[in-house]
């Protein structure tokens, strides 16, 4: 398995090359990243903290990306304060055009895990790029949304968070979906009362908000490690593990020429299905709602490369 982080410099790419590295996930792993200190000063930790592990890392070029099997994508432009991850779309679809440029050169049949923000249409951007458009090899990253759901839910129902699951859909931002139908504890569906699903939601525009006043600023860095860890594991043990993460729609919930998270099954080929849930009413106005609320930017991915109405393949 080898895989690489472009970006690697960086909090995100950083901290999932070390959670890798634990895991033992990779057999190669290599760094890419223009910050070439920084770069240099992870490799060096990394190689002294992986001793033992027989992981060959690397820091190195876009040129040395031949034969990976996944691409975790973390590189973006530096931004000041922002109130919502969309703010970043002009700014960082160069940056994700740029590499989806290299990833076709170098490794065209690699798995890409796109975690760059807004990431809802800029996964939807790189598979717009790639010369397959096949979609099960573009994943976005958005788990943090269901682990956040899960904490948050948890704390409301005055329990451990390992004692409840759930999902969410829909952006990766504030107009996602929680998906009250799926909550579990302990296995077992919760009835939960409006009041209950208020206070959810409204701690959901608060997230970035938590960061952002951070001085120096913070991104998730470890939640997203954890995250990637549960992909990168279950494309490279074919696990079909049920994971909320972004995909392009071809017509699942009524919905196509998008990336949205859903509940998806990730295994050997990456995004192998996609599960359709029965949804309560108020979770498909939900679900409308967050797909018309990103429609422009799909919209503007679009006309950036200059695809507009033939975008279908």
């Amino acid at each position: 398995m080898k895989i690489t982080i472009i970006g690697a410099a960086g909090t995100l790419g950083s901290c999932a090359a070390f959670d890798i590295v634990i895991h033992r996930l990779a057999d190669e792993l290599l760094l890419i990243d223009p910050w070439e200190d920084m770069l240099k000063g992870h490799w060096m930790d990394l190689t002294s903290a992986s001793v033992g592990l027989d992981i060959d890392i690397r820091q190195g070029s876009y040129e040395d990306m031949s034969g990976t099997d996944i691409v975790i994508m973390t590189a973006g432009a530096p931004s000041g304060a922002i109130k919502s991850r969309s703010e970043l779309l002009p700014t960082n679809l160069p940056i994700v055009r740029e590499n989806a440029e290299k990833i076709t050169r170098y490794c065209p049949e690699a798995i890409v895990i796109m975690e760059t923000n807004p990431v809802d249409p800029l996964n939807y951007a790189m598979y717009l790029m790639s010369p397959s458009r096949d979609r099960r090899k573009y994943i976005g990253y958005s788990v943090n949304d269901a682990i956040r759901f899960r904490m948050n839910a948890a704390a409301a129902l005055g329990v451990k968070a390992s004692r409840v699951q759930g999902m969410v859909m829909g952006e990766h931002g504030n107009s996602q979906v929680l998906l009250f139908s799926t909550l579990r504890l302990d296995g077992q569906p919760v009835k939960v009362d409006a009041a209950f699903k208020k206070k959810l939601y409204e701690d959901i525009p608060l997230i970035i908000q938590r960061y952002e006043v951070l001085k120096p600023k913070r991104t998730a860095g470890w939640t997203s490690a954890v995250g990637t860890t549960v992909l990168v594991n279950a494309i490279k043990n074919n696990t079909q593990e049920l994971v909320c993460c972004q995909s392009v729609l071809a017509g699942e919930y009524g919905y196509r020429d998008t990336s949205i998270t859903v509940p998806a099954i990730i295994g050997r080929n990456g995004l192998e299905d996609i599960k359709l849930l029965e949804l309560a009413p108020d979770e498909k106005e939900g679900l409308e709602n967050t797909v018309n609320v990103l429609s422009p930017y799909m919209r503007y991915v679009e006309e950036a490369l200059g695809l507009g109405k033939s975008r279908r393949a």
